[in-house]
């Protein structure tokens, strides 16, 4: 399926397609020092090994609460053609570190977008409409090892944003409404996260 997308957009015009950098935005709300371990260094060790380029840059986008969207990853290639075997290996790359569903690749002078990513995700944000004193009570790591355990989502490193009144909790596993049924039957076990707010992220 992988293939047959990158196929098709290089059956329309490949001169296209002849520049230098790509961006790779990754649909992951990860921290920055874990991207670097779980992206950044398998991605490096690519480029490295085959010699298509290199990592010229890279972030996260935040919304104003501080919230991360995504992450991204500039690639600087070496060779001015970009083949259907450098993205391809690229992304199965990304896919096999866990990037989440909503990850593209863009072509920075066509703009042109590649979808990819496998996992889906889930997030739960301690609801911040309880009182102050109920909010302290929250044990953030029982809750992240409870869903861990539930969903089969054992992962390299914590997904979290602690925000004024407010704490997110990301998940990331092959199906989001397995997920989803696992957490609301350990929100419904446990009276003091009801209120958490469910959301689908990937």
């Amino acid at each position: 399926m992988l293939l047959q997308l990158i196929s098709k957009l290089f059956e329309s015009d490949e001169t296209d397609y002849n520049q230098y950098d790509i961006v790779i935005q990754i649909n992951d709300k990860v921290l920055p020092i874990d991207k670097r371990n779980i992206y950044l260094l398998p991605l490096n060790e690519l480029l490295l090994e085959k010699n298509y380029g290199e990592i010229s840059g890279g972030g996260v986008l935040k919304e104003e609460p501080g919230e991360i969207i995504f992450c991204d990853i500039h690639v600087k290639l070496y060779d001015e053609k970009i083949t259907k075997n450098i993205l391809k290996d690229i992304m199965i790359l990304l896919e096999n570190c866990g990037a989440p569903k909503g990850s593209k690749i863009i072509i920075e002078k066509t703009h042109q977008e590649i979808p990819f990513g496998k996992n889906e995700g889930i997030a739960i944000y301690l609801d911040g409409k309880n009182p102050a004193e109920k909010e302290e009570e929250y044990n953030v790591d029982f809750v992240q090892s409870e869903i861990s355990k539930r969903t089969n989502t054992s992962q390299s490193t914590e997904r979290y944003w602690k925000g004024n009144s407010t704490t997110g909790l990301y998940f990331y596993g092959q199906s989001f409404e397995k997920m989803n049924t696992e957490v609301s039957h350990f929100m419904n076990a446990h009276p003091l996260y009801k209120s958490a707010r469910i959301a689908q992220i990937a």
